[in-house]
């Protein structure tokens, strides 16, 4: 059996960490720049508040009905996802880290345990230690869990945040019910297709022929199947180096010099180089953009990217900088408002595994130490504390609603930096 462990409405738990006034009211809380809807409460869903809805649209509604709304804490949601998931992996052997907010836990060999008792030690301790709520879905396959997980939530009421699928019973009632869009794997436009072939529910996909299942979604939709069925397709996953890193940003305003727009892409570059040394990789392509706002049909548009291959590759944040400043001045126009740029990071070779070009003179090595030295010491006092010159040490996110709770918290806390990926 499996476990998924998902905390409810994570961003807007974790405010509420902060401020437990906030408990029973709509909360929600904005992107980076403060543009948009990325989490909400369930009293702000009730009030029709769609995810990612942009902040301006609703600003009159939020007034209404006195939303509270907050800038995205990346630091913190980082601080209580490691906690939550150092409470979770604590009760098992194995697991995989699926998302900042959900982690699949391996219950294989707990046969003489109660399972569903045992997970609710887990959800209870969670929510003594860091107040966090979570919803755990038990099932034989990943994708059972997520629906097991999906029918705790629409359900608080019933299950005590714990529900199990364990009977072939169980499974065909669940399925029935879940519609074909909330299976997992399965999107908006995947979902259309389901409609147009009389496929509303998930058990509806269980009635076609292995055959039709090939040609809508090839051999993906038949481990799906085989999933539902409670026949397990999908094994944890082990944490690997990740193949891209990419930092990017909206501004909170739009910026219209030269330098600014520069010093912005330059530090996005140096988190680049900074992520590829802590996974012990260096990169041969570098890729940097800018864009416009879309949105502002008033303004002159322009977006550009620019990539470049590397004959030596690096995780130098001096060479990596050296790089994207050339890419930068190529691509760069006077004249406009730029909204949004960033920097990609991408084809990784191991750092101990480089083969460098006979034509070119390689200072990866001697860049390496200063590197190494700059990150231990902002590992041990703080992000950017120690910086490269063009840095100008400001936080690279857009935040403007950020609460006196935070700022407080932020003083009696040294926070990890924010690593996850959304799903």
């Amino acid at each position: 059996m499996y476990a998924l462990v998902d905390c409810n409405n994570f961003f807007v738990s974790c405010e509420r960490t902060l401020d437990p006034s906030l408990e029973g009211k709509p909360v929600v809380v904005l992107s980076n720049n403060d543009g948009c809807v990325v989490s909400r409460s369930k009293e702000a869903k009730d009030l029709g508040i769609p995810m990612a809805a942009p902040a301006f649209k609703y600003k009159d509604l939020f007034k209404q009905h006195d939303v509270k709304s907050f800038s995205a804490k990346f630091e913190l949601y980082n601080y209580k996802s490691q906690q939550v998931i150092n409470i979770s992996k604590s009760y098992v052997l194995e697991y995989e880290i699926y998302s900042i907010d959900e982690l699949f836990l391996d219950l294989s060999g707990f046969k003489y345990v109660n399972i569903r008792d045992y997970c609710l030690e887990i959800k209870n301790e969670i929510q003594a230690k860091e107040n966090i709520p979570v919803s755990i879905g038990i099932a034989p396959t990943k994708t059972l869990c997520k629906v097991a997980n999906r029918i705790v939530k629409d359900f608080p009421d019933q299950f005590d945040g714990v529900y199990t699928l364990d009977t072939p019973e169980k499974i065909e009632k669940a399925l029935k019910w879940l519609n074909i869009g909330d299976v997992w794997g399965i999107g908006r436009k995947l979902a259309a297709k389901m409609h147009d072939s009389g496929v509303y529910k998930a058990w509806d996909l269980l009635q076609k022929p292995e055959i039709w299942v090939r040609k809508i979604m090839g051999i993906h939709g038949v481990r799906m199947i085989n999933e539902l069925k409670g026949i397990r397709q999908l094994e944890l996953d082990a944490p690997s180096a990740k193949k891209s890193i990419a930092v990017t940003r909206s501004f909170m305003s739009m910026l219209t010099t030269k330098e600014e727009v520069r010093e912005r892409v330059e530090t996005f570059g140096m988190y680049c180089s900074e992520k590829l040394r802590k996974q012990n990789t260096c990169c041969k392509m570098i890729t940097v953009f800018v864009q416009t706002n879309r949105f502002r049909k008033d303004l002159p548009e322009y977006k550009n990217a620019i990539t470049r291959l590397l004959h030596n590759p690096t995780n130098s944040s001096i060479l990596i900088g050296r790089v994207v400043n050339e890419l930068f001045e190529e691509i760069y126009r006077d004249g406009f408002h730029y909204k949004r740029a960033g920097v990609i990071v991408n084809d990784f070779v191991p750092e101990n595994e480089r083969l460098i070009s006979l034509f070119e003179e390689d200072t990866q090595n001697q860049h390496l130490p200063v590197m190494k030295a700059m990150d231990a010491m902002n590992k041990k006092f703080g992000k950017d504390k120690v910086r490269l010159g063009s840095m100008s040490g400001e936080n690279t996110f857009g935040r403007a609603k950020l609460s006196p709770e935070y700022e407080a918290f932020l003083k009696n806390n040294t926070l990890p930096e924010a690593n996850f990926r959304f799903h």
